[in-house]
This record gives structure tokens, sequence and C-alpha cells, in this order.
């Protein structure tokens, strides 16, 4: 594996532990932030080294997948950030016991 590749990947899991973070906080305006930034950059990478143009069908599959990627860490951070939040909602005290 290159160094160009493990890089990708590793902006690629930032990317998304950003998404997740922004979906655990059940930020919506912070996500689209997040996901329209990590578009706009996926995008400037394909257009500068690939050489792609931005209607290409590659470039919009690649976009599309980019999109899902974010919407599916969103939903899994939502996930975890509701079964914490009533898994603490739903603590016993000890003086009630």
């Amino acid at each position: 594996m290159t160094t160009t590749i493990a890089a990708l990947i590793a902006a690629l899991a930032v990317w998304m532990l950003a998404c997740g973070y922004q979906g655990y906080r059940a930020r919506l305006a912070g996500f689209l932030g997040v996901l329209i930034l990590g578009m706009a950059l996926n995008m400037l990478w394909m257009a500068l080294h690939l050489n792609a143009t931005p209607l290409e069908g590659n470039a919009l599959m690649a976009q599309a997948a980019l999109m899902l990627y974010g919407l599916c860490a969103f939903g899994f951070g939502w996930l975890a950030g509701r079964v914490v939040r009533q898994f603490r909602a739903s603590r016993v005290d000890d003086q009630t016991v």
C-alpha cells in the first residue's frame, strides 16, 4: 500500500468519525457542514489528481458513495447517542433503592 492510499484511507476514517460524532450529538447542521466539506475535498482530489470532470460518471458514483458513507456514519452515531442517552436516563439512584 502506498503512502498516498494510506493517507486517503486515514482521511476517510477521520471524516467518518466526524460524521459519527455529529450523529452522536444529534447535530444535523454540523453533519451537513462536515458532509459538504468532505464532498468538496473529494471532488478537489478527483479533479486535481485524477483529472476527473465533475459530471463524469465515475466521479458522480464516488460522490454518491461518499454521501452514503457519511449518512451511515451519522446514523450509527445517532443510534449510539440515543442508546447512551436512554441508558443514562434510566439509571437507578442509590436514594431510591
